[in-house]
This record gives structure tokens, sequence and C-alpha cells, in this order.
């Protein structure tokens, strides 16, 4: 039983290994490579009027 439960533990150490070794080489984005090509992709900033 213990030898069956180390194995277990193996296959899935592998999975999330792979899942990781993805998810670094991919630039850590899940949904796809987020880029900035201009201001316009920029969140609005909100101004205070300073005097």
């Amino acid at each position: 039983m213990d030898k069956n439960n180390g194995t277990f533990g193996i296959i899935i150490g592998g999975i999330v290994a792979v899942v990781a070794a993805i998810f670094i080489f991919s630039g850590g984005e899940l949904g796809g490579k987020k880029t900035v090509e201009s201001d316009r992709d920029l969140p609005p900033v909100q101004e205070t009027n300073k005097r």
C-alpha cells in the first residue's frame, strides 16, 4: 500500500512540475501575454488639483 502512495505522489509531483514549467516559460501569463503598446492600453489615472 505504501508503494502505491509513493508512485501516486511521484506522478502528481511530475504533473505539477510540468505545469509550473509551462507557466514560467509562457511568461507567467495564463491568458496570454499582456503587452502595453500605447497609453490607451493603460488604465485611466485620477487627477488631483494641486494648488
